[in-house]
């Protein structure tokens, strides 16, 4: 089982603080950014190769190479108030003064909203190995952290009118980022979209019947997704359709949960489309309607080439997250 934040908190002393209620500065940096508190001594050991190569990882699902997190480092004597506002940091500490390994997290320390990792430990291969083995729990920290800032933004310039006709069609609420509002229906089905041919972002959103737990296995959902989208998604190129890419890199699924906290399974990969030569990455989130015993899955997909998609696709599946059933918005 998936070790999830506060089991790290028992096995290695993983605690979390958040800022008080005094008035904080808004947060620094761009999207993806993140910056490495470490003492050359530290950065130059395994353990600083350890924390630099997690978060210079490459986003799975993507066409290209793009890394997790922009990386900046400083000195722990150049961490200064300047500094500190960073929206995301990660702060290394190794020394006598520690009598054991300890990871903390923070929220809104020094500004607002920022994200806060220390890792502390009595020696170089202590940290190393506390890195090594909570890397899923720091990376999805900070990639939380991005996606509830890009919620916090989408949310307040939302379509308001398209996600009302969302609600009338499936009986949800989710947020449709500005500018996607081209609109295109069938049975059970929309697709949403932004007019930028450059920059081409996509939503969209089915539902169909639930059977069986094996319902949010990979292959099922995958099955799914290809017989919808070669119905609903066609290509420029006649009797052209969308579809999966299996050879290339073949679809991740993970366990997830939504923003209000119900269970979800999340999908990400690539795109094709059977007849053409379009493609891109894609991220689907698929949750259960107990009530009505139907599965909806909202997606999101991009189309941009020639540029970087992390950043953009990052900010797109946030709102996938938003999901919201009516029958929670009366509680």
């Amino acid at each position: 089982m998936k070790k999830i934040l506060y089991i790290a908190a028992i096995l290695i002393g993983l605690t979390s603080c958040s800022g008080g209620s005094i008035t904080l500065p808004n947060a620094t940096g761009a999207a993806g950014e993140i910056l490495l508190v470490i003492d050359d001594s530290i950065a130059k050991s395994a353990a600083g190769d350890s924390i630099y190569r997690l978060l210079d990882r490459d986003v799975p699902g993507l066409p290209q190479s793009e890394p997790h997190f922009n990386i900046s480092k400083t000195k722990h004597s150049g961490f200064t108030n300047l500094l500190k506002p960073a929206r995301n940091i990660v702060i290394v500490n190794v020394g006598h003064r520690y009598s054991h390994n300890k990871i903390k997290t923070y929220k809104d320390k020094y500004s607002k909203p920022q994200a806060i990792i220390e890792i502390n430990g009595p020696t170089k291969e202590g940290v190393r190995k506390a890195i090594v083995d909570y890397s899923e729990e720091i990376l999805d920290f900070f990639i939380k952290a991005e996606r509830d800032r890009a919620i916090t933004h989408q949310t307040h310039y939302r379509e308001r009118a398209v996600g009302d006709k969302v609600k009338e069609k499936f009986g949800i609420d989710i947020v449709i980022p500005k500018g996607i509002n081209r609109i295109k229906e069938a049975e059970n089905f929309m697709w949403i979209s932004n007019s930028n041919i450059d920059l081409n972002q996509n939503i969209v959103i089915y539902s169909f019947p639930y059977t069986d737990k094996n319902t949010f296995t990979k292959e099922y959902l995958s099955y799914k997704r290809d017989s919808v989208m070669m119905l609903n998604v066609p290509g420029p190129a006649e009797d052209s359709y969308m579809s999966t890419e299996y050879k290339y890199e073949p679809p991740i699924l993970k366990q997830t949960a939504l923003k209000s906290g119900q269970f979800a399974t999340e999908m990400r990969g690539l795109w094709n489309v059977v007849g053409d030569i379009m493609g891109g990455p894609f991220v689907s989130v698929s949750c259960l309607d107990k009530e009505n015993q139907r599965v909806i899955t909202a997606e999101c997909f991009v189309y941009a080439p020639g540029k970087n998609k992390r950043n953009t696709i990052r900010s797109l599946e946030s709102v996938l997250y938003t999901i919201k059933f009516e029958k929670d918005e009366q509680h």
